[in-house]
């Protein structure tokens, strides 16, 4: 039975962080295809070699929130991950989606026009 546990451990990190890498990733593609950011194939690239970095600090943010509270299955280990994961994301997307440095030909100041204004970029 312990096993199992341990190997639930590493999982749960493991499948958070991909899911959350793959929104943040998409979240990106789409700030970019919707401002006409560079070009379509070279971001693609770009964000084909971002995810796994991505992946790998999302799991090992998972890993740090859910050990800090000591067991990987108790909800608030999990509520307080999904936060600081959901936090991260945003951060992420408005700091490499959002690029300040790049014209904006078509969302003004590079924030497109489907991003809800309650969120700050």
């Amino acid at each position: 039975m312990r096993a199992a546990v341990h190997g639930a451990g590493f999982l749960l990190p493991l499948g958070a962080g991909g899911v959350a890498a793959g929104v943040t990733v998409w979240t990106v593609a789409q700030v970019w295809r919707t401002c006409d950011v560079g070009n379509g194939s070279a971001n693609g690239a770009v964000l084909l070699l971002v995810f796994p970095v991505l992946w790998g600090v999302f799991a090992a943010m998972w890993s740090a929130v859910l050990r800090a509270f000591g067991a990987g299955w108790r909800t608030g280990a999990v509520v307080a991950a999904l936060c600081v994961s959901v936090g991260l994301a945003w951060a992420l997307v408005s700091w490499i989606g959002v690029l300040d440095s790049y014209p904006a030909p078509v969302c003004p100041g590079n924030v497109p026009p489907w991003w809800p204004e309650l969120i700050p970029v």
